[in-house]
């Protein structure tokens, strides 16, 4: 952008106020505050470089490009009006040493792991056993075998007749009478004394 000045008359400039130079990568930018001018036309402003006399043009804060790295410069700023008068130079500028600005990581948010939900073993109930009830065994009334009556065989004739002596007799004549059935063979009477000698 170019200082356009109502024109008044002709006049050299007077010298820029150096600002602050401040360093790039392979470059300076360099503040300045103009000239005051009495006169008519226009002025451009050039920042020269010390050492290497690399130029920029330009209002301030004018660029100045082509530096070296590592090395140390100093700027002084001169105004020149369209009609080829130049101002005196300014005052040198603090000195800056153009570098590669560091490389900066980029900023990595920490990693937040999920929140995982602690793991609840589901709730499994005891396992109660059916209640079983008692088997109570039937009430089986006891078995009562028939009364069978005892097989009496036929008796047949009962005969009787003397089977011994009698207890005490000292002869034959008192005897003990003894009664048999005639087919079983089983007794069915006696036991009694009797004869003519019993007494």
């Amino acid at each position: 952008m170019l200082l356009i000045v109502t024109p008044t008359g002709g006049g050299k400039p007077t010298a820029p106020t150096i600002g602050t130079a401040t360093a790039g990568n392979g470059s300076a930018t360099v503040a300045f505050t103009a000239s005051s001018y009495i006169g008519k036309g226009t002025i451009t402003y050039t920042a020269t470089s010390s050492p290497g006399g690399l130029t920029g043009t330009g209002t301030s804060p004018i660029t100045v490009s082509g530096l070296s790295n590592g090395t140390s410069y100093t700027f002084t700023v001169v105004g020149t009006t369209n009609y080829g008068v130049s101002s005196n130079a300014s005052a040198a500028s603090n000195s800056v040493t153009p570098a590669v600005p560091p490389v900066v990581p980029p900023v990595v948010p920490p990693v937040t792991p999920p929140v995982v939900a602690p793991v609840v073993p589901p709730v499994v109930p005891p396992v109660v056993p059916p209640v079983v009830p008692p088997v109570v065994p039937p009430v089986v009334p006891p078995v009562t075998p028939p009364v069978t009556p005892p097989v009496v065989p036929p008796c047949g004739a009962c005969n009787c007749g003397p089977v011994g002596r009698c207890p005490g007799s000292a002869s034959g004549g008192c005897w003990t009478v003894g009664c048999f059935c005639s087919i079983s063979g089983a007794s069915c009477g006696g036991g009694y004394c009797d004869g003519p000698a019993c007494t």
